[in-house]
């Protein structure tokens, strides 16, 4: 029987403001010629290493930085090393260890950077792509021509839907950051970005409370509200659960499409490319419904 490798793909959520040139393609190529790294945890960084603008794929890179100066232990004596061996340690300053790469494909009419969250037994966590791209978008390089761009995971929609649907809800809070509306997207999303645009707002928060004992029934333009939410910013809300107030947040809950395939038959980025085509299409189909 074959050995299944697992993947799974993510995606962010990327928008120019609508006073600026919205070239996503131009924007993705940038970053990776600026060549800017991102420490997103302990002592891992995150870069844009590849980027085709033709095909709109490309590679996230995640490597380490070591202290070389640091304290070595030596395995053999389960100790500290002693000062002559660390001198024989030798490593180019150029290099670092422990590289991981996963690909990526933009789809620019969307404005949708898809990705590889965890394949080859490896993974890039949704927190280290938005700490990415959060601090590489403020490089001078970048706003200078684009502004203040903003990027979000794409949050789960079935989170999102069991937080509308939940029992005694006591309070739902929906923050959306500057939308990008495209061809697809509903009215919604469109008149955000429009009165955020003209009160030179960055950000929407919309907040609903009930102190009725059955608690909050969110009606068609608060579902909607939190699907756009949902790709712009992040939904929460709390209920009561067996006379406990319980906090709910899409946070830490990226949509994803999960697979897994023989790479005796597939390889990687073929079949990264069928999830990431699967999830664009939820993500349009999202959209209409908005």
């Amino acid at each position: 029987m074959p050995h299944l490798s697992k993947i799974e793909v993510s995606a962010i959520n990327i928008r120019i403001p609508i006073d600026k040139p919205r070239n996503y393609s131009e924007l993705i190529e940038r970053l990776c010629k600026a060549r800017i790294a991102i420490k997103v945890h302990g002592n891992n960084f995150v870069a844009i290493s590849q980027f085709n603008k033709k095909t709109g794929l490309g590679v996230f890179s995640k490597y380490t930085e070591i202290d070389i100066d640091g304290t070595w232990f030596d395995l053999e004596d389960f100790g500290p090393a002693e000062p002559e061996k660390i001198d024989e340690v030798s490593i180019p300053e150029n290099l670092r260890p422990n590289l991981s790469a996963f690909y990526f494909e933009l789809n620019e009419d969307i404005h949708v950077l898809t990705y590889e969250s965890y394949s080859e037994s490896k993974s890039l966590s949704a927190l280290s792509v938005e700490k990415y791209f959060g601090a590489a978008l403020k490089h001078e390089s970048i706003s200078n021509i684009f502004g203040r761009v903003e990027a979000d995971v794409v949050k789960s929609y079935g989170e999102v839907e069991r937080i509308i649907g939940l029992p005694n809800l006591k309070e739902l809070k929906v923050v959306i950051r500057r939308p990008n509306p495209d061809d697809i997207s509903g009215y919604l999303a469109a008149q955000i970005e429009e009165r955020l645009y003209e009160q030179n707002g960055e950000e929407y928060v919309e907040i609903i409370r009930s102190k009725n004992s059955d608690g909050l029934i969110p009606n068609e333009r608060s579902q909607k509200l939190a699907i756009v939410g949902a790709e712009n910013g992040e939904v929460s809300a709390k209920s009561i659960v067996n006379g406990v107030q319980v906090y709910h947040t899409t946070n830490e809950k990226p949509e994803k499409v999960v697979d897994t395939y023989n790479k005796d038959e597939v390889d990687t980025r073929t079949m990264f490319r069928k999830l990431a085509g699967r999830m664009v299409e939820a993500i349009k189909q999202r959209r209409i419904a908005t």
